[in-house]
This record gives C-alpha cells, structure tokens and sequence, in this order.
C-alpha cells in the first residue's frame, strides 16, 4: 500500500504547492497539495488518508496521477472560476451555450441577432454560468463548430415541370451520353464599368479606396459563358448586346471547337432568346440537343458556382475604365483556371526594385 510515493519536486512544483496548500476557496486543490506534500515529507499513504479525511485508495489515485501529470493532473476548479484551460467550463455547459446560440434571438431577448456580448450577458443572467471572457465564449462555440454566417435568399421554382427536369438534368451529370459531350452554358453580366469594393490584405489600418462617383457612358459588356464537364474548363465570349443572334452566334462559335461527330449536350436557362425559332432550328440540324432548368432554379445550372469564384478574382476590388481592361481581366482568370498560364505575371525581385517597400 506504501510503495506508491509522490516523486521528487520540482522547485516551482513545491512553492505552488505550498500556496494550494492554504487555499480557503478551494478545499479540493488544498487537500491534493497536503497529499503530494506529506507523501514527500515520509508519511504513509494511510496516515496521509486519516490527517486528510479521505481513503487510502483516493491517496494512491491523487499520488498516481501528480507523479504522471504534474500538479496540472490534480488541479480541480469550479466553472464559474476556473482558470483558462480544458476544465473550466465542463462538456453539459459548452453544450447548453451552444444550445442557447443556436436558438432564436428573437424569443429568448427580444432582438434580432445575438453578439458574443449580448449572449454572454444572456447566459450569465440566467445563471447557466458566472463569468467568461468574449474569447473563451467565441472559442466554445468554434469548438462547437458554430460560426457566425450570413442568412441567404432562396427561391422556390414554380415550374409545373419541375422534377422532369431536374430528373433530366440529374442524370446528365451522372453519365455521360455515349458519343456526347456535357456544357453548362449561361450569360455572365451585364458587366459595367464601375467601382466594385473588395477585401484585400493591409498593415495599417486606411483601407484601399475606390472611387464614389461614376458614369454609365462606356455602355456594358455581356460574356457568353460556357463549362465543359469532361474537360473541367470555363470558356467565353463577349458581345455588347445579349439577344439570339449573339446568342446564336455563340452557339456557331462553341459547335466549332468540338468535333463534327460529338453531340454537344448543353444544360441552360429558360431565357426568351434561348428558345428562338433560329436558335432551335441551328441546334437541331448540327448536333445540339438542349437541357432547360426549370424556373426559379438556376442552381441546376453547374456553370454559376464558377461564376461565383470568376467574379470575386477578376472583378471585386476593381475599378476598370474600360471594357478592354475589364475583359482582360477576365480572360486572365479564365486562362489561370483552365491551367493555361501559371500564377505569376511578373517577377517578384523586379517588382521590388521598381515599387517602394511598404511599411
């Protein structure tokens, strides 16, 4: 039963043990350091248990795990003031804050959204816990993978036809017809020439600024955009109207970069000029067959996520004065994505010599 010694202090170990020693708050901590302390003074481990009211077998469990954990092992707090680390608020209080974040704002204070004050206010108001820092609270709930997100939009088609379609649809991007070749195919703009704010890395704390006042005289651009599933490649081209015969157009110049042999089997909206008789004529005698999204549901439509990523790299933080700047941009991202030209455009020890350091 003796031969379960607590191991040689350190010389910090038995001045921390000392102070737990005479802690009057905390009778836990207090009664593990009298353990530790009277083990190393030659105590056994039943007089230890009489002088500190508890079992031998509790002696032998707190001696086992200081001589393993350091005094870190034998520490215990209370989660309305523990210290920072893994003990202070237990698992059933994380989970009760995030339970209390994840409900409506609405009904439990009678606003519309929760800050990190607001609900810590909230939580120590109906005593779920005494005192956290806005830091530990966002760490428990990003620990609980919570996190702060926009709300979005969403649009319920109302398409008669719906489910015949996304059917359709579905199992065209599951197989691939034999002899065919899938394109999701969609208009991209009106693109202006105006200021688009952005996000960009800086040291000091004055942001990048764009320009607040701006004309439309410079018209606008409209990119025909095409994504090739086979290929993993988003291609287009650019028209100042949008309307069949440049959409016919478009379809003229997509039918060419494919073989005459392949069927071109092409996934777009429902958009008047789409259906022009011409445009239904030219795709039925030159191998194009045509699937249409259903209404209100242009997420069938596999080209707008790469729409989403064209626009934030090629047109936010911009301010373009002309269109031949702004399709340059454009066609620079577009040759990034398709793996036509590497991720550097200028060297970066010439760069250095011809701009100023930033401090």
């Amino acid at each position: 039963m003796d031969r379960i010694r607590a191991r040689t202090l350190k010389p910090y170990e038995g001045q921390k043990l000392q102070r737990m020693k005479h802690q009057l708050t905390n009778a836990v901590n207090s009664r593990h350091a009298r353990v530790i302390l009277l083990s190393r003074g030659g105590g056994s481990n039943r007089q230890i248990a009489d002088r500190c009211g508890c079992t031998p077998t509790w002696v032998r469990a707190i001696l086992h795990r200081f001589n393993v954990g350091g005094i870190e092992a034998i520490g215990w707090y209370p989660y309305y003031c523990g210290r920072a680390g893994p003990r202070k608020f237990l698992a059933d209080i994380r989970e009760q804050i995030c339970e209390v974040a994840l409900s409506p704002p609405k009904e439990l204070i009678g606003l519309s959204v929760w800050s990190l004050a607001k609900l810590r206010e909230y939580l120590v108001a109906q005593r779920l816990i005494g005192k956290i820092s806005l830091e530990s609270l966002r760490q428990i709930l990003r620990q609980g993978k919570i996190r702060w997100r926009r709300t979005k939009t969403w649009k319920d088609s109302t398409d008669p036809e719906f489910w015949p379609k996304y059917r359709r649809i579905r199992r065209l991007y599951a197989n691939r017809p034999e002899g065919g070749r899938r394109l999701s195919v969609d208009e991209f703009g009106p693109l202006n020439l105006l200021p688009r704010h952005g996000r960009h890395y800086a040291r000091t704390k004055h942001v990048q600024r764009l320009r607040a006042t701006y004309n439309r005289h410079g018209g606008v651009r409209h990119m025909f955009g095409v994504y090739d599933l086979e290929r993993d490649t988003l291609l287009g081209t650019f028209a100042t109207h949008k309307n069949w015969m440049t959409f016919l157009a478009f379809l003229k110049w997509l039918r060419g970069r494919y073989p005459r042999r392949e069927i071109l089997h092409i996934v777009l909206d429902n958009a008047t000029f789409h259906h022009q008789a011409e445009v239904r004529l030219y795709a039925s005698t030159h191998r194009i067959r045509f699937y249409w999204t259903a209404t209100n549901a242009s997420w069938m439509n596999r080209i707008e996520c790469h729409f989403t990523a064209l626009k934030k790299f090629a047109l936010d933080n911009t301010d373009y004065r002309s269109h031949a700047q702004q399709q340059a941009a454009l066609e620079s991202y577009l040759a990034w994505r398709n793996r036509s030209r590497d991720i550097s455009l200028k060297n970066w020890k010439s760069y250095r010599r011809t701009h100023k350091k930033v401090a």
